[in-house]
Order: C-alpha cells, then sequence, then structure tokens
C-alpha cells in the first residue's frame, strides 16, 4: 500500500470521529451538554491525529520550519506558565487546538471522496437548522452562529449548483435571507456581525485582489489580530465616557457588560503579564469566565510572551493563504468566512471554540485544495507552497 493510499485511510478515523462530534452536538441538545466540557479534548485528539497522519514533522524541524517551531515553542511556554501560576491545566487544549488547526491545513491530504463527504455532511446539517429552528435548544446566541457558521460551510455545494445552473442560486438566495432572519429573530449580534463581514470581506476580495494587492492584505491579516485588542481598548475606553445607546434591531445597550470583564481581567493580568493569569477563577463582573474576544483570552489566560508567539503563527497562516483567496470561486467563499470568523470574534470566543473548529478546519481545507474549479473550468495551477516555506505538498 502506498504512503497516499495509507494517509488516506487512516484520515478516515479523524474525519468520522469528527462528524460523529459535530453532528451529534448540533442535533441533539443532551449530546451537546453531555460533551460540552470534553470537546476541546475530542477535537485536540482529532487535530493531533490529523497532525501525526499528514505532517513529516521530525523533517518539519530538521528543515527549521519556524511555523512549527513557534508552534511547539507557544504550547510549551503556556503549559509551564499554567503550572507556575496553578491554574486549571485544562484551558491549555483551547490554544493548542486553534494553533494545531491552523498548521496543520497546508498539509492535511484529504482525498477527493473524503472532501465531497464533508460537504455533504455540512450541508445537510444546516439543512437539518434551516427547516427547524432549534436554537431555543441551546443558547439561542450560540445556536444563531452555529446557523451562521454552518452556512458558510454550505455554501460550497450551493455555490457548485448555482455555477452549474444558474437559476439554483436561488439556493444561495434563500440561505442567506433565512440565516439572517433567524438571526435577528434572536437577536445575535455576534452571529450578525459573521454574516455582515462575510459578506464585506466577500465583496472586499472581489474588488481588491489580495494577490494584487499585497501590503492592504497584510494590513487586514495583522488588525485580524492586534485590531482585536485594540477593539478592547477602545470599547473600555469609550465606556468610561458613560455614553450609551440602544442597538436598532437587537433592543440591546452598545455596552452591556463585556467592558467590565475586559477591565477586570486587566487589572489581574497587569499582575502577571508575562506569565498570564490561567482560566477557572470567578469574576464579579460575569457568571462565567469568558473573554468574549479570543485575541485577548489568548493574551490574558497565557501572557504576553505566548500571545507574541501564537501571533506570528496565525499571521502566518493568514499571509500564505493570499493568492489563494481568489483562485477559484470556492476558495473566495472560505477565504471571506474565515476572515469574518476573525473579525467576529472581537466580541466572543467562537474563532477558538472546539464546537466550531470542524468548520473553520474545513474552511482552510478549501483554500489549499487545487481540484475545486467551476463546473467545466479548466484545471487550476499549480498553487505556490501553502505552508509558506519552501515545501512541495502533495496534490490532492
Amino acid at each position: 500500500m502506498g504512503n497516499a493510499a495509507l494517509k488516506e485511510k487512516l484520515n478516515w478515523i479523524p474525519v468520522i470521529f469528527m462528524m460523529i462530534f459535530f453532528g451529534g452536538t448540533w442535533i441533539f441538545p443532551m449530546f451537546y451538554h453531555v460533551t460540552e466540557k470534553y470537546n476541546s479534548l475530542i477535537i485536540f485528539a482529532c487535530l493531533a491525529a490529523l497532525f501525526f497522519i499528514n505532517v513529516d514533522w521530525i523533517g518539519r524541524l530538521k528543515a527549521k520550519d519556524l511555523t512549527l517551531i513557534a508552534l511547539i515553542a507557544s504550547l510549551v511556554i503556556a503549559s509551564v506558565n499554567l503550572f507556575i501560576i496553578d491554574s486549571n491545566k485544562g484551558c491549555i487544549l483551547i490554544l493548542a487546538d486553534f494553533l494545531l488547526l491552523l498548521y496543520i491545513a497546508p498539509f492535511v491530504s484529504f482525498s477527493h471522496v473524503q472532501y465531497r463527504t464533508l460537504a455533504v455532511f455540512f450541508l445537510l446539517m444546516y439543512g437539518v437548522w434551516f427547516l427547524h429552528d432549534m436554537e431555543f435548544s441551546y443558547n439561542t446566541n450560540t445556536g444563531a452562529t452555529y446557523t451562521v457558521f454552518s452556512l458558510f460551510a454550505a455554501l460550497m455545494i450551493l455555490r457548485y449548483l448555482s455555477l452549474k445552473r444558474e437559476i439554483l442560486g436561488y439556493f444561495i438566495v434563500l440561505a442567506l435571507l433565512r440565516t439572517g432572519t433567524l438571526v435577528l429573530w434572536h437577536l445575535a449580534r455576534g452571529a450578525f456581525s459573521a454574516l455582515f463581514f462575510f459578506c464585506c470581506f466577500y465583496l472586499l476580495f472581489l474588488l481588491v485582489n489580495p494577490a494584487r494587492h499585497k501590503k492592504t492584505y497584510a494590513f487586514i491579516s495583522c488588525f485580524a489580530v492586534f485590531g482585536s485588542l485594540l477593539f478592547v481598548w477602545a470599547y473600555v475606553t469609550l465606556s468610561k465616557t458613560g455614553y450609551n445607546m440602544r442597538m436598532p434591531l437587537f433592543y440591546k445597550n452598545v455596552f452591556s457588560g463585556r467592558e467590565d470583564i475586559w477591565m477586570e481581567v486587566w487589572r489581574m493580568l497587569k499582575e502577571k503579564p508575562l506569565l498570564g493569569i490561567g482560566s477557572g477563577y470567578e469574576l464579579s463582573s460575569f457568571f462565567e469566565y469568558n473573554m468574549h474576544n479570543a485575541m485577548y483570552d489568548i493574551l490574558v489566560v497565557h501572557g504576553f510572551i505566548v500571545f507574541a508567539i501564537a501571533a506570528f503563527v496565525i499571521i502566518s497562516r493568514l499571509i500564505a493563504i493570499r493568492d489563494l483567496i481568489t483562485s477559484n470561486p470556492y476558495s473566495l467563499i472560505a477565504g471571506s468566512a474565515i476572515f469574518a470568523i476573525f473579525f467576529e470574534s472581537f466580541i466572543d470566543m467562537d474563532l477558538m471554540w472546539a464546537d466550531y473548529a470542524p468548520i473553520l478546519l474545513f474552511l482552510f481545507l478549501t483554500l489549499y485544495r487545487k481540484d475545486l474549479t467551476a463546473p467545466n473550468a479548466k484545471e487550476i495551477s499549480d498553487a505556490k507552497d501553502p505552508s509558506g516555506s519552501g515545501a512541495v505538498v502533495e496534490s490532492r
């Protein structure tokens, strides 16, 4: 059995486990509530399996792959920090899942059948919620966000159908309208922002091709990370002025509590800026330990050193997908959705939440595939090294 054939067979194991986990989570509320405390561990096991199946990590280390070295360094330092401050050790899995997902994306060699299986699976998962609103079986904000994120994945097949026969584009319009209606019905600001940013980035990348406007794209990539922290500072600063207003459509105040969380943990972080404060604390400003900002979570929980290294990994991966975003109609959707999730996570943790990780992985894998073309289109020329490190990536 050849190496590629063996990889394909082994990849089915984490793929099936992720589909079972994702399907159980978002169709059966009881499954969701039972596995919620183990979700980061389940996803870590799947991602670790994909890492060891697809990545020649020894060869990458010998080749001095800076991204892999940074990934390992960030997790080692973060783990040591948690022991030093005697914090809950489980929070390392949240960071590990996120960075591992980013790293393995260029190297995972899913077969055509495996990729199509995932595409059909996500379409069906979106279809269940399209036909039956189950948000009230979950947290309504969570359910609305799932609906938007699963739409991003479902759009791959919907877009294929629209390219094959133009009239079928009606299903894309219908899906967007239905999803937008559900989001507004449940007053989910985060989910609405994800849908809004997706539309914005889709139009932006159509008008401003990242492959040609490299400096603009580099700025957006850096802003996706550091702009998140800038948003925290601006939001807290404005809240101190005493100004507030009711948000249209959502019947909620602009300043409704996040500023208190961010100020409270900042005071704690100032005492341990290099080590971070860890997790598991009881906050006086909120009923659970939730930063409501993905990048701020990395900074506060793990400290400035780990955040700086993690930022390098994140930005390097975003820069690496620059020339892939407009390579075909599906990568345009995937790239726009990825940036939408990053920007939505200025006010939430969904970018790093394990229950959404299969969708984020699927979006990154879509960008790196070479066999995705419009129906009857010519084959896409080989993409440049997707890892950004000179590696030759096996054709899917």
